[in-house]
């Protein structure tokens, strides 16, 4: 009778170890699908390995297909076979698949079903902000530094949903990010400035605004949109707070033109709001409502520089260069401690060789006096210097830029156009390849993209 077992069972045992020799080569050479498929196989005829199911969903994660993870880790949760890593890469199968809820789900039962860990409550606290259940991601952020208040991150996270919801209680977390990753504290310090003269005004909605504010500077946007929401929804009348939602709404792919126009009747006189309807114009391609817009501001705050770089560029869009010219020297001669307007008016100048060597070289100089060491001084210069017709100080400012600030996209793409120029085809090329794999997606790696097609087939 035992014999006639062994013969019964001996064929399976031998393909289940054969599955299980093939999985882990197949992991070993980054063939995913495949190793999920032998360790599936392997798991079937080798039941007293359940623990080979979480392989096998862990290898069909690894190979792209969650929906083929799913269940491999249900069937290694029947077995009572699923690890605490295999609950994180389970609700993150559900997360891929676009089930953000099953995702909370299954994480919330990982809490449950094994020891509370700081990854699982990071992935609910990622979670819960992606719903917009922000109250419920302060509780999850809160949770992880119960288990390990060492965490940068969690602190970081948790300050900024706080800077969200209530600007008063965002601080500690934040200054204590930055004391535990170095690395935050520039960041740290620009919203702690923010915040700190938000908190100095007794009054709950400008707090948010200012808080959004700060958080839109740092490209925050969802987070931005939150805090002003909730600015509108204490003062409905806030004309200021409707037209920062607005401008939150478009960064978020939303139309923010209704928040705008409710900004503009409820405060006509309002140089933020107008100067912010006046962007949302530029960026429909209306350069003449946004001018006027921008001349309102200027006829408002008529020291304020900023207005008329604003409106300079929308003359600019409009074809109007003279006018863009006047604007941008106004601008200087308003502020001429303002690096950012220098760099404005000698951009220009370069960029349609006007009044280049009167204008544009006088503008770079100061420029560069004011900011030596922004990488943007040193590009500009150069921009400035091939206008000019001098390649060689342009190649050296460009080269400064780089020096500064390697990875940057810019002076990259403008060095890789004057290598072009002067027939140094292999700087040129390896430029614009440099260009296009830091901006891949944007203005200076489509430019690089095409002359790389057309210089270099």
């Amino acid at each position: 009778m035992l014999g006639l077992s062994l013969l019964i069972i001996g064929p399976g045992l031998l393909a289940g170890w054969k599955n299980l020799r093939q999985a882990e080569q197949a992991m070993g050479e980054g063939r995913f699908a495949a190793a999920a498929s032998n360790y599936s196989a392997a798991a079937q005829r080798l039941p007293w390995q359940p623990a080979l199911w979480e392989r096998a969903a862990q290898a069909a994660l690894s190979s792209g297909d969650p929906q083929a993870a799913i269940p491999l880790f249900e069937r290694a949760e029947e077995k009572m076979a699923l690890s605490p890593q295999g609950w994180l890469a389970w609700g993150d199968a559900y997360q891929q698949s676009g089930d953000i809820a099953s995702a909370r789900a299954t994480w919330q039962a990982g809490i449950v079903q094994n020891s509370p860990s700081a990854a699982l409550f990071a992935r609910l606290a990622r979670a819960y902000r992606l719903q917009g259940d922000y109250p419920a991601a302060i509780t999850a952020w809160r949770a992880l530094l119960d288990l390990d208040v060492g965490d940068a991150d969690a602190h970081y996270q948790l300050g900024l949903l706080l800077a969200t919801t209530a600007p008063e209680l965002a601080l500690p977390e934040l200054m204590q990010a930055a004391r535990l990753d170095p690395g935050l504290d520039a960041t740290v310090q620009g919203l702690r400035a923010s915040l700190n003269a938000a908190l100095l005004v007794d009054n709950r909605p400008y707090q948010l605004l200012m808080s959004g504010r700060a958080l839109a500077a740092l490209g925050e946007w969802e987070l931005a949109a939150e805090a002003f929401r909730r600015a509108v929804a204490a003062r409905r009348d806030y004309a200021e707070a409707w037209a920062w939602l607005g401008e939150a709404r478009q960064h978020l792919g939303a139309d923010g033109l209704p928040d705008l126009q409710r900004a503009l009747l409820l405060d006509p006189d309002s140089p933020g709001v107008n100067a912010l309807v006046g962007l949302y114009w530029q960026r429909q391609g209306r350069a003449d409502q946004a001018l006027a817009c921008f001349r309102t501001t200027m006829r408002l705050e008529p020291g304020n520089a900023a207005w008329h770089v604003a409106a300079a560029s929308a003359a600019e869009q409009s074809g109007d260069l003279v006018a863009a010219l006047a604007y941008y020297k106004q601008a200087v001669a308003l502020d001429p401690q303002g690096a950012a307007y220098w760099r404005s008016l000698a951009a220009f100048c370069a960029r349609y060789q006007v009044e280049v060597n009167e204008t544009g070289l006088p503008a770079a100089r100061r420029l560069l006096a004011l900011a030596p060491q922004d990488w943007r001084s040193q590009d500009v210069m150069g921009q400035v210097a091939e206008a000019a017709s001098d390649p060689l100080s342009a190649e050296k400012y460009y080269l400064g830029a780089l020096e500064l600030a390697p990875e940057q996209a810019a002076p990259h793409f403008h060095l890789g156009v004057l290598y072009l120029q002067l027939g140094q085809a292999q700087s040129a090329y390896d430029n614009l390849v440099k260009t296009q794999r830091l901006d891949p997606d944007g203005p200076y790696g489509w430019q690089a993209r095409r002359l790389l097609e057309r210089y270099f087939p």
